[in-house]
C-alpha cells in the first residue's frame, strides 16, 4: 500500500459538474445555452435528451448524465445519470465511462463494482484518457478489489503521466522512489514531483519536500523542504503539508523555531483530516502545559 489517498484524484478529475460543449455539435448547444442563462432547467433537459436519443449526440447523453448527478435546478438521479452516461460510453465519448468508473468506484448510490470500473477505465485509458490511465494505476497500485500488482500500476501511471496528467505524474514519482513495479531513481522522481508540484498537486510538493528534508537524490535544504510543504499547506487538500512544516518550526530547521506557529499548523492539519497532525497537537499542547 502507499498513501492515502483520500477521494484526491476523485476530487480533482472527476468531471461530474461540468457541462461540456463540443463546437464539433450545431444548433442544440446554442439553445442549450441560452436556456441555461434563463435558468430554465427543465428546457435544458428536454434539449440535451432530443440532441440525445433523437439526434444520438453523444455529448448531450454525457451532459444529461452531468446534470442528474446533481447540477443547479435539477434533481440528482443517479439511476437516470447513469443510463445517460452508458449511451455516451457506448458512443465512445470517453469522459462518460470515466465518470462511470467513478461511480462504481465510489459506490455512490450504487454498489461498488470494482470489475465494472476497470472496464469502463480500460476503456478510456486505451483511447489516451489520462485521469482513467491513472485510476486503473491506483486500483492495482492499492490492490482494490484484484490482486496487487505494482508493475501494472507503474505502465498505468506512465502512461496517464504522457498524456499529460500531473497526478499520475507525482504517483509515478512515488514508484520510483520507493522502487514499486520498477527500479529506484531519486533522479525521475524529483524531476516528475517537481513537474507535478509545480501544476499544483499537493502530495507532489509534500513527497518532494520530503526528499529534500532528508537528503534523498539531492542535497540536504531545510528551507527548500519547508518551502514545498508551506506550498502544500496552503492547498485545500494538502494534508502532510502543515503538520510536516509544523515538525520544521518545532525543531528551528529551515524555519525559526516557533512553536505557537506549529501548533497552529498541526491545528489546520488535523482539521483537513490527518490524524496524525491531531496526535501532534495534543503532544504539543500536552508539553507546553508540563512546562
Amino acid at each position: 500500500m502507499i498513501w492515502d489517498f483520500k477521494g484526491e484524484i476523485m476530487k480533482k478529475y472527476l468531471i461530474l459538474f461540468t457541462i461540456l460543449f463540443s463546437v464539433l455539435q450545431a444548433g442544440y448547444i446554442k439553445e442549450s445555452v441560452e436556456a441555461h442563462k434563463k435558468g430554465d432547467h427543465k428546457k435544458v433537459t428536454s434539449i440535451y435528451e432530443n440532441a440525445c436519443i433523437k439526434d444520438n449526440k453523444a455529448s448531450a447523453c454525457y451532459n444529461l448524465g452531468v446534470l442528474y448527478m446533481g447540477s443547479k435546478g435539477i434533481k440528482k438521479d443517479t439511476k437516470k445519470a447513469i443510463k445517460y452516461y452508458e449511451m455516451a460510453c457506448n458512443k465512445n465519448f470517453v469522459s462518460a465511462c470515466y465518470n462511470l468508473g467513478v461511480i462504481y468506484m465510489n459506490a455512490k448510490d450504487v454498489k461498488k463494482d470494482i470489475k465494472k470500473s476497470i472496464t469502463l477505465y480500460e476503456k478510456a485509458c486505451t483511447q489516451n484518457h489520462a485521469a482513467s490511465c491513472n485510476n486503473l494505476g491506483r486500483i492495482y497500485d492499492s490492490a482494490n478489489g484484484v490482486k496487487e500488482d505494482t508493475k501494472k500500476a507503474f505502465s498505468f501511471y506512465k502512461k496517464s503521466c504522457n498524456s499529460y496528467d500531473e497526478l499520475g505524474c507525482s504517483n509515478l514519482a512515488f514508484m520510483y522512489e520507493s522502487a514499486r513495479g520498477t527500479s529506484q531513481n531519486y533522479n525521475v522522481a524529483i524531476q516528475l514531483y517537481t513537474k507535478a508540484c509545480k501544476a499544483g498537486v499537493s502530495i507532489a510538493c509534500e513527497n518532494l519536500g520530503n526528499m529534500y528534508e532528508n537528503k534523498k537524490g539531492v542535497k540536504q535544504d531545510f528551507k527548500k523542504a519547508a518551502s514545498l510543504y508551506e506550498k502544500a499547506c496552503k492547498s485545500k487538500d494538502g494534508l502532510k503539508g502543515c503538520n510536516n512544516l509544523a515538525v520544521l518550526h518545532i525543531k528551528g530547521l529551515g524555519v525559526k523555531q516557533d512553536f505557537i506557529k506549529a501548533k497552529d499548523l498541526f491545528k489546520k492539519s488535523c482539521d483537513k483530516g490527518l490524524k496524525l497532525a491531531c496526535d501532534n497537537y495534543k503532544l504539543l499542547e500536552n508539553y507546553k502545559a508540563e512546562k
